[in-house]
């Protein structure tokens, strides 16, 4: 007889999943701030730093929950968790985000 899941490996599990979520409304939320709000010239870069955000909200989410299945597959069959290579990705999409955000306001600066 199958024993049942420990139901705090399970909310452990969920509550990464609603982290990778938060992630990724934050992006979406800041892509689109970005695309209404702010006044970054050249058009180009003010393209690039609005739609590169929700574009990496949407990877975030999907990643998010692909993470979720293989780590719960894992649990309930009894195997190693699988590696973590989700966490690289996003840290260093968010560096890529750091970068053009900063080349954004560095051009603003020098436009005015």
């Amino acid at each position: 007889m199958d024993e049942p899941l420990d139901p705090r490996v399970a909310l452990a599990n969920e509550r990464t999943l609603l982290s990778w979520i938060r992630l990724s409304l934050a992006l979406v939320g800041a892509g689109t701030t970005i695309g209404t709000v702010a006044e970054v010239q050249p058009a180009w870069l003010h393209v690039l730093v609005a739609v590169v955000p929700i574009v990496l909200g949407l990877v975030a989410a999907l990643l998010g929950y692909t993470r979720w299945q293989r780590v719960d597959e894992a649990v309930r069959a009894g195997i190693t968790l699988p590696p973590d290579r989700e966490l690289r990705l996003v840290s260093l999409a968010v560096a890529v985000i750091a970068v053009i955000a900063g080349a954004a306001a560095v051009v603003g600066i020098f436009a005015r």
